[in-house]
């Protein structure tokens, strides 16, 4: 096993309101190796994309990190070493130079994360020439390069494009390029398929996909669709209530869940066979207010398996079996 490119202990995220603290990411912990893509999963609201932004150190106000260590192993190009560097002590200056160059993020939904009064091409020129000591001619050359290695077609027309003239499917692509256009060795890819149809939503799963192996890309793909999981993670993280309730690879997650809510989770998916046979599998409940977290097992109120013990004690994440790892008292 080589040693990890990024490293997370302990990270805790809350938001501090006039109601009272909102406890977003709690005590998340995972590393990720280069080449490898980890699967953050779990219903809206259990904190992935807090823990996203946490890595970037994004958290909008009244949001705070308020323990933990976040450690990247930066690049050395003349030596071709590593230097580790805990980002949570970086002064803003030096994190402007991680972002987008070392650890870049694809958001969620293009529309509102593309500057609508800017050109494509004016926005990934803007973070290329943030980063890299091009001249004004190699930015442009570059920026066409990097549309097209997404797949947009006629790249030296489109980058005088606004992104309202884009569809949903070419917006993403343009989101692609201007996170990868500085050659990340961490991509964050945030819900990367919302609100595109199932057509267009495997183009840009392949697209990522596929680049991801030519530029040697470590990943965090964050998603609730555990069929998107299951065709382009090697580990996966599940996230409950602000922590991780299982962790292992892609392969023991589907076929040896363990955490009672992984459980239902892979139960509520639409399987091909039996279809229309019955009603989905659900899970009970919803979410617990992350302002006000009950004693004990957050998991309790909706979990098949409760018992007296896990309304006492918040179980830990430990190693059930070799590479397993799962935070709950039924599980042996």
């Amino acid at each position: 096993m080589s040693e990890p490119l990024l490293k997370i202990t302990n990270l805790h995220t809350s938001f501090f309101t006039d109601a009272g603290e909102v406890k977003a990411v709690r005590g998340v912990s995972f590393s990720l190796e280069k080449g490898k893509t980890l699967g953050l999963v779990g219903e809206s609201g259990c904190g992935k994309s807090v823990t996203a932004l946490s890595i970037l150190r994004l958290i909008p106000f009244p949001g705070r990190i308020v323990e933990g260590e976040i450690i990247y192993s930066v690049r050395v190009s003349e030596s071709q070493s590593v230097r580790e560097k805990d980002i949570l002590k970086l002064s803003e200056e030096e994190m402007r130079k991680i972002r987008g160059a070392e650890i870049a993020m694809i958001f969620q939904e293009p529309m509102t994360s593309l500057n609508p009064v800017l050109t494509i091409g004016n926005q990934i020129s803007e973070a290329i020439s943030l980063h890299q000591n091009l001249n004004k001619r190699d930015v442009i050359d570059k920026t066409v390069e990097m549309l097209k290695l997404v797949g947009i077609p006629s790249p030296e027309k489109r980058i005088k494009d606004y992104p309202h003239q884009l569809s949903g499917g070419m917006r993403q692509r343009a989101m692609i390029a201007i996170a990868l256009s500085c050659n990340p060795g961490v991509l964050i890819a945030d819900e990367p398929t919302t609100a595109l149809d199932v057509t267009i939503q495997a183009q840009i799963l392949e697209l990522i996909q596929g680049l991801q192996k030519q530029l040697d890309m470590a990943m965090i793909l964050i998603t609730h669709d555990l069929g998107i999981v299951a065709e382009t993670v090697d580990h996966v993280a599940v996230m409950y209530a602000g922590k991780i309730v299982e962790y292992t690879d892609t392969e023991s997650i589907f076929r040896e869940p363990m955490h009672p809510y992984t459980v239902g989770l892979l139960n509520s998916m639409p399987a091909m066979e039996g279809a229309g046979k019955g009603p989905l599998s659900t899970i009970p409940g919803a979410v617990p207010v992350l302002l006000n977290l009950p004693k004990g097992c957050t998991f309790y109120d909706r979990c098949p398996k409760a018992d007296t013990i896990c309304t006492e004690h918040e179980p830990e994440l430990v190693e059930v079996k070799k590479g397993h790892w799962a935070a709950c008292y039924k599980v042996s």
